[in-house]
């Protein structure tokens, strides 16, 4: 192959593998996207997931119980830097596919990529790219693979992880900064297209496919917009991890959702999509298994205070309407420790106590930029919908894009299914 070097501009896409793409069987296919890209006269660079997930072996639920099942208790720099093993072995294992094809690749871990975090463990934020050894891999003519969901703090090189989907926030944090550097070390003009995130749908889906039949209920959308995109992610859709739908957005960054088995479109997502879809909601997104807990309201100021602690420990909380008397937040069932520490924290010398709910709750949302003005009248309508399907509502919150309904855990499904079929089928 000929050294980029040689060619006037060197166009490269970003492109994200999620972890069924990286699964032993489905290796060859995704390989076959990344060969595809280079016969379009585009040069990948490509992040890679951990394979598969709980069940399959080297994924990061695997690797974990390695450990809990000598103590359930880890320290949380050991479990970042045994958790970050999995996408390594994806992203040897892929780069080492396409070798054998004929291909220089190289791989690269997060901190080989340049990718520098702060020292918040299990859930770190990305505070610089330095991505001198990818742009040594492009000058070089090599397909850089990056271990996505990682990275390193800036002393002493101790790796962290992203959270959950954190490799979508290695890719969108790669392909911004690759847009942003004009050229190659050696003076060779960078040019980078839509960053690609490869699925096992063929889009962003207007529902969760798990709770419909084969064959029935949601379909993938063409476009969303940038403020769809955000709100999506963080009531539980499947579109990006949620730190990388804000930076996307912060940066204008286009990229398209699509499905690595077909030759679909996919999802667009970019500054020329940035108008309502025509219809009142957009998509239907939803959370399972959560908890909630209530603290007696005496002081008005303490609720405020309670989000922002969540928010200060990156907890991603849902505050839900109760009885006037108490303040609700729902929060996943994997944070309720974290919660319960927080909670002890602020209540601590002020005589009031949290009142956890034994029973698992869901959170079920509208989701669309046709809601802007019209909240009140689709509350209601969601309110009436659900009534119908025999789904008692057990609190509510409301954004300029959302109304998301308390229901119980054992209702999501049956909610989420009313509402897409009045709002969207």
């Amino acid at each position: 192959m000929n050294d980029i070097s040689e060619q006037a501009a060197v166009n490269v896409v970003v492109q994200k593998f999620g972890g069924t793409c990286t699964e032993p069987e489905h290796q060859a296919l995704a390989a076959e996207r990344i060969m595809e890209c280079r016969d379009r006269g585009l040069w990948p660079v490509a992040v890679i997931s951990a394979m598969g997930r709980e069940g399959q072996p080297y994924s990061t639920a695997e690797l974990v119980k390695l450990v809990r099942q000598i103590h359930p208790k880890i320290q949380p720099r050991e479990l970042d830097l045994l958790m970050s093993c999995g996408e390594i072995v994806a992203t040897v294992a892929m780069a080492h596919l396409l070798k054998s094809k004929g291909y220089d690749t190289i791989a690269l871990s997060g901190g080989q990529a340049g990718l520098i975090t702060d020292y918040y463990h299990g859930h770190a934020e990305i505070i610089d790219i330095r991505p001198d050894e990818v742009l040594k891999a492009l000058q070089e003519g090599q397909i850089a693979f990056v271990a996505g969901f990682q990275g390193v703090t800036p002393e002493r090189h101790v790796i962290t992880t992203l959270g959950e989907g954190g490799s979508d926030y290695t890719a969108v944090a790669l392909a911004v900064t690759l847009a942003r550097t004009p050229t190659l070390p050696f003076g060779d003009e960078l040019r980078v297209a839509p960053l690609e995130i490869f699925k096992d749908v063929d889009g962003v889906m207007t529902a969760n496919p798990n709770h419909f039949d084969r064959g029935q209920g949601p379909a993938a959308l063409a476009r969303l917009t940038y403020d769809e995109m955000v709100t999506m992610s963080a009531l539980g859709a499947d579109v990006l991890q949620h730190s990388a739908a804000v930076m996307a957005r912060k940066h204008g960054l286009s990229l398209v959702v699509k499905n690595f088995k077909t030759d679909t479109p996919g999802t667009e997502i970019s500054p020329a999509t940035g108008h309502a879809s025509g219809r009142l909601v957009t998509a239907i997104a939803d959370i399972p298994n959560l908890i909630l807990f209530a603290v007696r309201a005496r002081d008005g100021r303490l609720a405020g205070q309670l989000s922002g602690a969540m928010r200060k420990e990156r907890i991603l909380h849902y505050p839900v309407s109760g009885d006037a008397e108490h303040v609700q937040f729902a929060v996943k069932r994997a944070k309720y420790r974290d919660v319960v520490s927080i909670i002890e924290h602020l209540l601590f010398d002020r005589d009031i106590t949290a009142e956890f709910s034994a029973d698992a709750w869901g959170l079920v949302s509208t989701v669309g930029e046709g809601l802007r003005g019209h909240a009140a009248q689709v509350h209601a309508e969601v309110e009436e919908v659900l009534e119908q399907a025999g789904v008692p509502v057990f609190g509510s919150t409301e954004g300029d894009l959302h109304i998301s309904l308390l229901v119980k855990e054992a209702q999501r499904t049956q909610a989420v299914r009313a509402l897409h079929q009045h709002f969207i089928a």
